[in-house]
């Protein structure tokens, strides 16, 4: 038995210059690969800019949508997969797992016991549409434990990281850059690049992100 079958819903074409913001287009209804480019070749990276994809949302917010349309003027549509059977994958202590349902649940939990101030998070995403996520989901920053980044600059590595563009949490000190936008915003952040990371499938027409309830923990 096959997991997944396809349906069809509406499909928006958009254009932003340069970028993969695959993150902030999915949840918009918004095929990333009929995004135009300035440019036949990009070879620089997609700024960070404050470490969230609520630039980007406003971005696409007020660039604004249109109904993509063919050649005739025909409304497009594009395949969106749901699951129909229950679908997972496990490594040692983290999981995904991907279950039938008529609209779309992500439910996200992260555990980090050695940063007590992380710790053991959970986020359930009730009413997933296009204002849920602008709202709830891409402005969570992405962050970093201290002493982590520590041992990395000293490697030379993210040179460019500073607290401008991640939230950072010391194991013995806690947030070094409060206030937080949400109690559990490492948690949402862990969705947002969930989000990303299931748009990546999108393929021919169709969505990547199945219309599932998606449950993952990650250690």
């Amino acid at each position: 038995m096959e997991p997944c079958c396809l349906t069809s819903r509406d499909m928006h074409y958009i254009h932003l210059g340069d970028g993969d913001i695959l993150g902030s287009l999915q949840p918009k209804s918004i095929f990333y690969h009929n995004i135009g480019s300035d440019h036949d070749v990009i070879d620089y990276q997609v700024p960070i800019l404050d470490g969230s994809a609520k630039e980007w949302v406003e971005a696409i917010e007020q660039a604004g949508l249109e109904d993509a349309v063919d050649e005739k003027g025909n409304s497009c549509e594009k395949m969106a997969p749901y699951v129909k059977v229950p679908v997972y994958s496990k490594r040692d202590d983290s999981f995904i797992v991907a279950f039938p349902s008529e609209e779309l649940h992500i439910t996200y939990g992260i555990n980090f016991p050695e940063v007590p101030s992380i710790g053991c998070q959970w986020f359930f995403s009730n009413n997933f549409n296009r204002s849920f996520y602008s709202t709830d989901i891409a402005s969570a920053r992405t962050f970093c434990v201290y002493e982590e980044v520590e041992k990395m600059r000293e490697m030379g590595l993210i040179k460019g990281g500073s607290l401008e563009n991640a939230i950072v949490c010391s194991a013995s000190k806690g947030w070094l850059d409060a206030p937080l936008r949400f109690c559990n915003e490492p948690c949402r952040h862990k969705v947002l690049d969930l989000i990303g990371d299931l748009s990546v499938f999108a393929k021919s027409g169709n969505q990547g992100l199945p219309i599932a309830h998606i449950i993952a923990y990650k250690v």
